[in-house]
């Protein structure tokens, strides 16, 4: 009895590691991907692949990416905006959570429609393509705005744009975003819509109060100097209009 018992047991225990065998193997065959989940910073393309990132984590991307700002994300790196046009990703972009789009070149702009002032000059920005305004513009909330920049308020107030303004195609402003890479040894700036290259020993002031050194290192609301580590880009606010 004891014997059969052994002999069962032992077929049992070879019938098992048959099964776990097959499924290694088949485990094996297939490889495995991180799939990005909806909460994802952003998104960006290197080496003509898609990559969800999530804090210093990067993950293919195997599914499409929604962002809350309306904005999807295609495995293939082609994104969408609400409903306008299909654009692709460039290599070295990332696509953040909050609509804007972070290029290699440490310059930010937001992805959705919108209206600039840069370099003295108003832009008018629909599905990713710019074109200079030739006419007065009037929104839905009763801001114009003209192509020289000048500017009535729905108020009633009139002013000029300066630049790094931003608005929706709504009238209502946008907080604009500036940014500071240090890539190489070298930072470089965007301030109000300018890219603005910094010597070594050169320092300069952001609208948030952030002091930049051509170092690479940074001293925010007159506390201590921290040093950027190498390719980093942090976002600090942008041109601030009281009105």
């Amino acid at each position: 009895m004891l014997e059969k018992r052994a002999k069962r047991l032992n077929s049992i225990m070879n019938m098992n590691r048959i099964i776990c065998a097959g499924l290694l193997t088949i485990l094996g065959a297939v490889p495995l991907q991180v799939r990005a989940d909806n909460a994802a910073d952003a998104a960006t393309v290197e080496s003509n692949r898609v990559y969800s990132v999530q804090g210093d984590t990067r993950a293919l991307l195997v599914e499409n990416l929604k962002f809350p700002s309306e904005v999807e994300v295609d495995t293939n790196g082609n994104f969408q905006v609400a409903h306008g046009k299909k654009r692709a990703l460039q290599v070295g972009q990332m696509l953040r959570r909050d609509g804007w789009l972070l290029n290699a070149d440490g310059s930010i702009e937001p992805v959705f429609d919108h209206l600039a002032m840069q370099a003295g000059k108003v832009l008018l920005v629909r599905d990713g393509q710019t074109e200079a305004l030739t006419e007065q513009m009037t929104f839905p909330n009763h801001l114009h705005v003209d192509p020289d920049g000048s500017c009535i308020y729905p108020d009633g107030s009139r002013t000029r744009l300066v630049d790094g303004q931003l608005f929706r195609l709504d009238g209502t402003p946008i907080i604009a975003k500036d940014t500071i890479t240090f890539k190489n040894g070298h930072v470089v700036l965007q301030k109000q819509g300018s890219i603005i290259p910094l010597s070594p020993v050169q320092v300069m002031g952001m609208n948030d109060g952030t002091r930049v050194y051509g170092d690479g290192s940074i001293e925010q609301n007159g506390g201590a100097r921290t040093k950027l580590r190498d390719g980093q880009t942090i976002l600090v606010d942008g041109v601030i209009i009281h009105h």
